[in-house]
């Protein structure tokens, strides 16, 4: 039995469904492809707007979410929501279809429009020189030139532009470009060039502080853990959540290690930032779960104004 098959038996995909409608995402199960999206053949330098216009006649937005989707190596969430591609023949059919399409034109359609996207809209650099690229050539242009080059057009590449940039990449590809651009922390060696480092995750069952401090020296004697000193806490509460901290900062400048590596708690971000307000400085790195969509950062009780602030 599939994975799928299993939730459909246990009638969990239907609750999928449910819920991904009552936070703002428009399922609709008669536009499911049940068994993945098959495309017909397509034309040389076809777009997906073009293939669109001749299959449908008209701009379609289930069947444009269906080429994104089905240009996405296999995963079982694109199935459930019936963009995955149906084969390997319809998947580099909705890859080229998307190659051939021009960075502005898919800047203008959105498959998702909320709060989230307006912002992204609103904060990427507007750059002439590649609106008129097309997805293959912004591919073949991260692939083969320098770093310096890259960064120069990142600003304007939008969130959309980049997850469909993954969508036509290998994994062999995808890791030829991390071994080339490099973005690191402000502050610290995280995603720095040739600095191979590890995280310490001392988690306490009771978030007791000697565990926690134990935990840290028993990495550091195996030579692991210059990275960052990170615990999730089980406790949100201000007072435990500081103790913790103050744990971690403790030990760092204890070693005068506090300008060398960061600590972080992983409370939510409003707790850290009370903790700041009673403990100045000894908070490090603040850590956030973020989704791509106002209404899942709802569950988080995060807001666009406070990843802004």
């Amino acid at each position: 039995m599939t994975r799928k098959e299993f939730l459909n038996r246990m009638g969990l995909l239907g609750t999928s469904m449910v819920l991904l409608n009552q936070k703002g995402f428009a399922v609709d199960a008669t536009d499911m492809v049940k068994e993945g999206v098959s495309l017909l053949p397509i034309r040389k330098n076809e777009s997906i707007f073009s293939y669109i216009d001749r299959v449908k006649g008209k701009y379609d937005l289930t069947l444009y979410r269906q080429i994104i989707g089905a240009a996405n190596a296999f995963k079982e969430g694109d199935l459930s929501l019936g963009v995955a591609a149906a084969d390997t023949v319809s998947r580099e059919r909705a890859r080229n279809l998307l190659a051939n399409t021009m960075i502005a034109d898919l800047d203008q359609t959105s498959v998702y429009e909320d709060g989230i996207y307006a912002l992204i809209k609103q904060s990427t650099v507007k750059k002439d020189t590649i609106a008129d690229w097309t997805m293959g050539q912004l591919k073949d242009f991260v692939l083969n030139q320098p770093e310096e080059k890259i960064k120069k057009i990142m600003p304007s590449l939008s969130s959309d532009i980049i997850g469909c940039l993954v969508k036509l990449m290998t994994n062999e590809e995808l890791i030829q470009i991390g071994q080339n651009v490099f973005n690191p922390l402000p502050d610290s060696k995280i995603g720095s060039k040739g600095y191979l480092s590890a995280r310490v995750q001392p988690n306490s069952p009771t978030d007791n502080e000697e565990d926690i401090r134990w935990q840290v020296f028993d990495a550091w004697s195996y030579g692991v853990g210059d990275l960052v000193l990170g615990t999730n806490p089980v406790s949100s509460e201000v007072e435990s959540v500081a103790k913790i901290e103050k744990t971690l900062f403790e030990i760092l400048t204890v070693f005068g290690l506090e300008n060398t590596m960061p600590n972080c708690v992983l409370s939510h971000i409003d707790v850290q930032a009370d903790v700041e307000k009673i403990q100045p400085g000894t908070t490090g790195i603040w850590f956030q779960s973020l989704a791509g969509t106002v209404a899942a950062n709802n569950t988080f009780d995060v807001s666009i104004s406070k990843m802004q602030n």
